[in-house]
């Protein structure tokens, strides 16, 4: 599958909660234009949130970003982020789609539901994370991608500020990538580049 560009098209997923924001914004000033993959981060905000993430981290990185309308196309040196109170879900034909469906882990969007349909996509995962989050939301998700193959890291729950997210994730698949304290970033931008 190709996106409008001569790049293949592959998916960086990032999710977090509560702890995840300060992370996200320190990944984003690591990005610099351009990269041949997607990233999509998923990160839990209240159904009547108007905060326009684009628009809170448009100083953070020279990549453009944006909240994917229904069946956008999703193409390389891109990042998007999940609308307030929809699944965003990644079809195999490169497009994403919305769902409103009921909340995972009372969380719309959810990053399960956005992780799960990445991995049936049949899109090549270069790298999905798991952060910082009060919930078990995103476990089965990223489990999935690496039974697929795909690299996974999840943060290092003694260091998270939220741990249940990763440790849940680390109880439930053992063979993660985990991203310990030491190094965090550093290692994050080997992954990404």
């Amino acid at each position: 599958m190709k996106a409008q560009s001569d790049e293949p098209l592959s998916l960086v997923l990032l999710g977090g909660s509560s702890g995840s924001f300060t992370i996200f914004e320190e990944i984003l000033k690591i990005l610099k234009n351009p990269v041949p993959y997607a990233l999509v981060f998923i990160i839990h905000r209240r159904k009547d949130s108007t905060a326009v993430l684009p628009e809170i981290f448009r100083n953070k990185t020279n990549i453009a970003m944006k909240e994917p309308i229904h069946l956008e196309l999703v193409q390389p040196n891109h990042i998007y982020f999940g609308y307030p109170d929809y699944h965003l879900l990644i079809g195999p034909d490169g497009r994403f789609y919305y769902d409103c469906s009921e909340k995972d882990f009372f969380s719309r969007p959810s990053i399960d539901a956005t992780f799960i349909s990445a991995s049936l996509s049949g899109i090549p995962v270069k790298a999905a994370m798991l952060f910082s989050g009060s919930s078990a939301d995103g476990a089965f998700g990223i489990k999935l991608i690496a039974q697929k193959g795909f690299p996974t890291y999840v943060q290092d729950p003694a260091y998270a500020d939220s741990p249940r997210m990763p440790a849940e994730a680390i109880r439930q698949y053992d063979n993660h990538h985990v991203l310990l304290e030491k190094g965090f970033y550093k290692m994050i931008r080997e992954v990404l580049y």
